[in-house]
């Protein structure tokens, strides 16, 4: 998304658009407290593989052999905050292969 909201910026022909998208590129701290559920859940997204058609969601099973590979415990809260990331990172995945005129 970062990218592509650079070439917006590049391409853009007023200074309003220009400082509207480099105002998205703004981003706040990091939140220190969960980094270990950041961490854990780019673990897990690295070792997924695809399908043919395109990225795969990370899988129950994929969680499942995490915990057990690295002695992680994850409270059900947290397991939760893994699959929403993993839904936004599908979500933006899907949306960039549109813009970038794939059929994703």
């Amino acid at each position: 998304m970062r990218e592509i909201l650079q070439g917006q910026i590049d391409r853009a022909r007023t200074d309003a658009r220009r400082d509207q998208l480099q105002s998205e590129l703004i981003l706040p701290p990091f939140p220190e407290a969960i980094r270990y559920l950041w961490t854990a859940y780019w673990d897990v997204r690295l070792r997924c593989g695809g399908n043919g058609f395109g990225t795969s969601p990370i899988s129950w099973g994929d969680i499942d052999a995490y915990v057990r590979l690295t002695g992680s415990h994850f409270a059900p809260w947290e397991v939760q905050i893994i699959t929403a990331l993993d839904d936004a990172w599908l979500d933006s995945a899907r949306s960039a292969s549109v813009v970038e005129g794939g059929n994703n």
